[in-house]
């Protein structure tokens, strides 16, 4: 991430886990919306919303191909069937196939037992080559009013809106059989004060890697049942939602089709993203960019933002490409080498 570090490891079961050190802004969007629209000054100073550290992980998921765990992350509403933070609980409501965005939305309520449920209304978005050799599973909280306001309430009190600002799930086959996973979450439970998001990682990280266990089983179960039934690759979600150049298909759809709804528009990069990230300490940068005396133009905030966001998305797949797969002795003991040389 931009002037950012890893902390160190965690590794189990052939799993890396890591977070960054510095924070980066991810609250309910009331909260975010005023600084990125540049409302700064002396007499309406917006709240200071939250800041959490981003979790990065990896794994290999063995006796599975990338299109089995593509699956099991794309189907959202069976992940109460193996997501133990799923289960038992409100679980999972389609909000719709968004045409103009391209995008799926999802309300999902997580068990949290003995605190209360944490609820998120989330996009989610895909992609895949034509062969499934390379795919994408992508969450994001960000600019979600639209799914709001598509007739399922918010969870009821004590339960609390949660935000995952930016999930993604990059899966690649290897040559030797078997998928490699590198993940990234950016999950704001809201923790009761005095509790921080890096004491909930440091803490329960290895609840993330009991997920990704089970993760692997779930794929693993999916791909057997797929060559039991002639092998052929079959997509969880409709493919208009996930290749490019296809044009949105109703008829794929069904009753999730949304053709009508407004178009998401943020600032700063255009009308093809919904996510970005902020570094915490850069707010007081931004701000001295934003006051009218400032002998910076407003376009050097914008480009401070997009340079921002950037660099950690080229320094994510950089290194989605380039790390090596866990396999052998480093699967079994969870010896792997570390995210950063």
């Amino acid at each position: 991430p931009p002037n950012g570090r890893l902390d160190w490891p965690k590794e189990s079961d052939g799993i890396q886990l890591q977070i960054t050190t510095n924070n980066y802004i991810c609250d309910d969007d009331g909260r975010i919306e005023p600084w990125e629209g540049i409302q700064l000054n002396k007499d309406d100073s917006p709240p200071r919303p939250d800041a959490i550290p981003i979790t990065f992980g990896r794994f290999d998921v063995k006796d599975a191909d990338a299109i089995d765990v593509f699956n099991a992350l794309a189907d959202t509403k069976k992940q109460t069937e193996w997501d133990e933070l799923l289960m038992n609980g409100p679980g999972v409501t389609y909000l719709g196939d968004f045409a103009k965005e391209k995008a799926r939305g999802a309300a999902v309520s997580f068990v949290a037992r003995p605190f209360p449920d944490r609820q998120v209304f989330q996009w989610m978005v895909y992609n895949s080559t034509l062969d499934h050799k390379e795919m994408w599973v992508v969450y994001s909280t960000r600019r979600n009013e639209l799914l709001h306001q598509r007739g399922v309430e918010n969870e009821g009190w004590p339960a609390v809106q949660a935000q995952n600002c930016l999930g993604s799930y990059y899966v690649v086959s290897l040559p030797q059989g078997g998928c490699h996973v590198v993940f990234s979450t950016m999950v704001n439970s809201h923790p009761p004060w005095p509790i921080t998001a890096q004491f909930v990682f440091n803490i329960a990280w290895t609840k993330t890697a009991d997920y990704i266990q089970h993760l692997r089983q779930r794929a693993q179960l999916l791909k057997r049942r797929r060559l039991a039934a002639g092998g052929k690759h079959e997509l969880a979600v409709p493919r208009w939602l996930v290749y490019d150049g296809l044009e949105p298909n109703q008829t794929e759809s069904g009753e999730f089709f949304v053709a009508d709804s407004k178009k998401v528009v943020p600032p700063f990069q255009g009308p093809d993203y919904i996510a970005d990230i902020i570094q915490a300490d850069l707010l007081k940068d931004l701000k001295g960019l934003a006051q009218p005396n400032s002998p910076f133009p407003i376009v050097s905030m914008i480009a401070l933002l997009v340079a921002a966001a950037f660099g950690m998305a080229v320094w994510r797949c950089r290194k989605g490409h380039g790390m090596t797969a866990l396999g052998g002795t480093e699967l079994e003991e969870g010896t792997s080498p570390p995210l950063l040389e």
